[in-house]
């Protein structure tokens, strides 16, 4: 038996444009304006289908509903084995037309990432939902976002917002030094590339430079600096190190000489390694043989 053909319920133009108007209202009214960031591909490769430098270049504000109202879902807060981790979650509702026009994409997409004002964060969209709720009058008005806290992993972020831009940068490897008296003209301009030398020198040929990074502030005496190489610190007692800008023209000392920072080794796990022959026998060969 073939359904009522006096009611219209699922193939009503006018209706569905009337329910989608209205979810485009109530959003409006009870939801926030996100910035959603559209992650970029720069080297992907052919195997895993992973882009270990993927960027972010650019920022659209799109009006959301936050479904969870009481709260992030998730784990939460709590200490593991691998120390403090905050594990918040969250679902989002975009309008589809909203969403399309706002940013020209057809839909969002599984990597991208949403900061959320309110409360200065973070989340990586996990999974979009195209069919909840479920063809209200035979139409799908929302992709609804299921998001998590976003886990840095070296991202670059340009999207020349200050908010966002500078928050990324206290998430990187970061090291701040603490300088002495200055000299020359200028400053050590946010964004701008410094370099060290060893040897007293207050300026030079950059490219025979002990050591080079970006920097991210400097403010009274500390220069915080991002992604830094090489030895940052007065190595001996009878010799100093100085901090030249990339024009030569402005220099300060480093009078720190708490910290080393050498990031070609930082990763070779020798304190791991060390400890660790201390109670685990490497030289056999066959663990699971006599």
């Amino acid at each position: 038996m073939a359904t009522n053909k006096y009611f219209i319920n699922y193939n009503s133009r006018y209706e569905q444009s009337l329910l989608e108007d209205i979810v485009i209202e109530s959003i409006k009214i009870h939801g926030f304006d996100i910035y959603y960031l559209p992650r970029e591909l720069n080297s992907q490769p052919n195997i895993f289908g992973d882009d270990p430098i993927s960027s972010f270049n650019q920022h659209f504000i799109v009006e959301m509903f936050l479904q969870t109202v009481d709260g992030f879902e998730g784990d939460g807060d709590y200490i593991s084995k691998f120390g403090l981790e905050i594990r918040d979650s969250a679902t989002f509702a975009v309008s589809k037309t909203r969403f399309q026009n706002i940013t020209g994409k057809f839909r969002p997409m599984e990597g991208d990432i949403l900061y959320f004002p309110l409360t200065k964060k973070f989340f990586e969209i996990k999974f979009v939902e195209h069919e909840n709720p479920f063809y209200q009058l035979g139409k799908n008005y929302v992709y609804t976002l299921k998001v998590e806290l976003f886990q840095y992993s070296e991202e670059e972020f340009n999207t020349n917002l200050e908010d966002i831009d500078s928050a990324i940068d206290t998430r990187e490897y970061t090291k701040t030094l603490v300088l002495g008296a200055t000299g020359g003209s200028g400053n050590f301009a946010q964004g701008s590339i410094v370099y060290s030398f060893d040897n007293g020198a207050t300026f030079g040929s950059l490219t025979a430079a002990d050591s080079n990074a970006e920097v991210v502030n400097y403010q009274g005496s500390n220069l915080t600096i991002r992604n830094p190489v090489g030895e940052w610190r007065v190595s001996n007692a009878s010799r100093n190190t100085y901090v030249v800008s990339s024009d030569n023209q402005f220099y300060a000392k480093i009078n720190s000489k708490i910290d080393k920072v050498d990031s070609l080794t930082a990763n070779d796990n020798d304190i791991l390694e060390s400890k660790s022959l201390e109670f685990l026998d490497f030289s056999e060969q066959n663990p699971f043989g006599e």
